[in-house]
């Protein structure tokens, strides 16, 4: 009985099996295992579509789609379409939605949906895939018939991807008045067709350069060196739309005329050294900014405000993707996002008022600040001399840099963020310390004698000396007409190092003007401390190692403005702060004490800034000259200045300096200019 049970289930096991057999055989060829089979390999495709291994995914392509791309020309146009528009974070989902078998061609379509993001808007979408069942090598498979709308919806065999950038409108920088500082213009590139050029008679070469006032061999350079490229055209000069010689060259046989916009700064010198200049982005620059969207082919800010405020001048491109059929006709615009313009940059700057000054400088090398006493508005900013940044922008010949470059005058120094010896400029500052110190009166009467005077044998062979002996005591506002150096020597040692350090600190020296500009900081000494008494001697009349720029004398005699408080500067419309930058550098009585013995110094028949009075007009200011020197003995450079200010109405505060005056009347070279500027300035 056994054995027969034995028996029954071995025939039944052999029985089972074999119906297992034929079952599993038949689900093998069922079209729900080759759906299955299909969406196995339509889920590797997927995944390598989405890591961009467009070579793995070329094995997976029917033989149909082999036959008409090579894998070489599948992995590269595909790599380029994607490079070219940016692709990234791409992700490729299989679509499964219920049982997968073919059709009734044979066939299995699945779908997908792609999502990327690219240099314009993300881009997504849903596609339908059609894999066909076939034999390849040695094994049997599902294979992908690829066509080009699996990359971007409606793209077909011979359409190309065109990537375009839509540049932003780079913001604009205006005056006070709405006045245009820094903004665009049409210009002309005249550019050479090599092929044509080369057939020109050197004549005919020369005459151009000629015309173009370039010199023939850089011409030739230029040429031979982009030859080799495959152009029509290779520029050689940049002109405005309005220069004859455009006129000139019209016509003339290898030459080609190109319209462009480029930046522009209609009041050239006069404000370069503030507003600067945009030119190509350089190797190193693109490196750095690439990653904020820059391009290779972009402008850039290279000094001043253009370059400090890029970022918001710059905007931020735009873009385009667009099919584009075999014809080169626009198809479909598959992503687009519009261009953010650049900000517009409003500034407190007055451009006629820096003109008019940069006019009254332009032969000297010099500085100037002005601003508007009650306010802090910062109304003009002066280096002279200057370049016009407008060469920059055309493109600038070696012999055009070469001159610019080489002047001593050194026209691309930028003096207005520079310091300087201020002279006796700085005397008003020690007559306001010595004042509210008690180590001067304004009664008191020194009696000086001689123009030369130490304080006692300890002092060496070293002397105060002043430009002229008036022979009669001298009290304060005596000393500040006459600009009595050894007054205010002695008033220094008066206050005391000590004193005079902390007091003089008060009025910003050894800090950063607050202004968005990068501008030296003013110093009362090179070291913590003076070196000795006759340099704080020296320092009580603005020589030793005392250094202002412009704009911080400036600041500090809107004091004599403002009751004793310095006011807050701003270049930009937009800022906001509080009223004054210091408060309390002088009590209200040394403000208004100082300010009329300033009065005098420009009304009084002897004052040193009576040649810069403007009739019916009180202009309150002080002269200077300072002498910079190595060593005792020998004669230095000399620096005139000129600080003044409008009293009744404070509208303009001016501080201007000229390098070099020796044997030109010193400070006085400044009088006829101080006056025109005022005349004008004011009504």
């Amino acid at each position: 009985m056994k054995k027969t049970w034995v028996w029954f289930w071995s025939v039944f096991i052999v029985v089972l099996g074999g119906f297992g057999f034929v079952y599993w055989n038949m689900w093998q060829d069922s079209p729900q295992r080759e759906g299955e089979k299909a969406k196995t390999a339509f889920s590797t495709f997927t995944t390598r579509w989405q890591y961009g291994q467009f070579s793995n995914m070329y094995e997976q392509l029917s033989t149909k789609t082999k036959q008409q791309i090579t894998k070489e020309q599948f992995t590269q146009r595909y790599q380029n379409i994607y490079e070219g528009i940016e692709a990234h974070n791409i992700s490729v989902e299989p679509l499964y939605n219920g049982p997968v078998q073919p059709g009734e061609d044979g066939t299995i379509k699945l779908h997908y949906r792609l999502s990327m993001d690219t240099f314009v808007d993300p881009i997504s979408f849903t596609g339908k895939a059609t894999l066909v069942k076939e034999k390849q090598g040695e094994g049997e498979g599902w294979y992908i018939s690829w066509n080009p709308s699996f990359l971007l919806p409606d793209m077909q065999d011979g359409d190309k991807v065109r990537a375009s950038t839509i540049p932003p409108k780079r913001g604009e920088i205006l005056d006070r008045a709405g006045r245009r500082l820094a903004t665009d213009r049409v210009v002309v590139d005249v550019g050479v067709n090599p092929a044509e050029w080369s057939q020109l008679t050197p004549a005919g070469r020369k005459q151009v350069s000629d015309i173009l006032r370039l010199a023939s061999n850089e011409v030739a350079a230029t040429v031979q060196a982009q030859s080799s490229k495959k152009t029509s055209f290779i520029r050689i000069a940049t002109l405005s739309d309005d220069d004859e010689r455009i006129f000139q060259l019209t016509g003339t046989k290898g030459i080609v005329l190109q319209k462009k916009q480029v930046r522009y700064y209609p009041y050239k010198e006069a404000l370069a050294h503030l507003i600067g200049y945009t030119g190509s982005i350089s190797a190193e620059e693109y490196e750095k900014k690439k990653a904020e969207g820059y391009r290779s082919s972009d402008k850039i800010g290279k000094t001043g405000l253009e370059q400090m405020y890029e970022k918001r001048l710059k905007g931020s491109a735009g873009g385009r993707i667009t099919i584009v059929n075999a014809d080169g006709m626009d198809k479909k615009i598959v992503g687009e996002r519009a261009a953010k313009n650049g900000d517009t940059l409003k500034l407190t700057i007055d451009a006629e008022l820096q003109k008019q000054i940069y006019g009254e400088l332009k032969k000297e090398a010099g500085a100037a600040a002005a601003i508007q006493p009650k306010t802090g508005e910062v109304l003009a900013l002066v280096s002279s001399p200057a370049y016009d940044p407008n060469d920059f922008v055309l493109g600038m010949s070696t012999d055009k840099w070469n001159e610019l470059n080489g002047n001593p005058q050194k026209p691309m120094l930028n003096r207005f963020a520079h310091s300087f010896a201020p002279g006796s400029t700085f005397k008003p500052i020690t007559a306001a310390i010595g004042l509210d110190m008690g180590a001067i009166t304004p009664d008191e009467e020194k009696d000086i004698d001689g123009l030369h005077w130490q304080k006692d044998s300890s002092w060496g062979n070293y002397e105060v000396t002043r430009v002229s002996d008036h022979r009669a005591p001298v009290n304060l506002q005596k000393a500040l007409v006459y600009s009595d150096n050894i007054y205010f020597a002695q008033a220094a040692l008066s206050i005391g190092e000590d004193n005079f350090m902390q007091k003089a600190k008060e009025f910003g020296f050894h800090e950063s003007i607050p202004i968005p500009f990068p501008i030296e900081k003013s110093t009362l000494t090179n070291g913590e401390q003076m070196k000795n008494e006759i340099q704080l001697a020296d320092s009580g009349y603005g020589q030793g190692e005392v250094t202002m720029t412009p704009l911080h004398l400036a600041l500090a005699y809107s004091a004599f403005v403002n009751d004793g408080n310095m006011i807050y500067p701003f270049l930009f419309q937009e800022e906001k702060h509080d009223p004054y930058w210091k408060t309390g550098v002088m009590s209200k009585e040394s403000a208004k004490l100082v300010q009329n013995d300033l009065l005098q110094v420009m009304e009084d028949s002897k004052g040193t800034g009576r040649g810069a009075r403007v009739a019916g007009h009180r202009i309150a200011g002080k002269t200077g000259t300072a002498e910079l020197k190595q060593k005792k003995g020998e004669l230095g450079q000399e620096n005139g200045w000129y600080a003044a200010f409008s009293v009744d109405d404070p509208k303009l505060l001016l501080v201007m300096m000229v390098e070099d005056v020796r044997g030109r009347g010193g400070s006085h070279v400044l009088d006829s200019k101080v006056k025109r500027i005022f005349t004008q300035a004011l009504p």
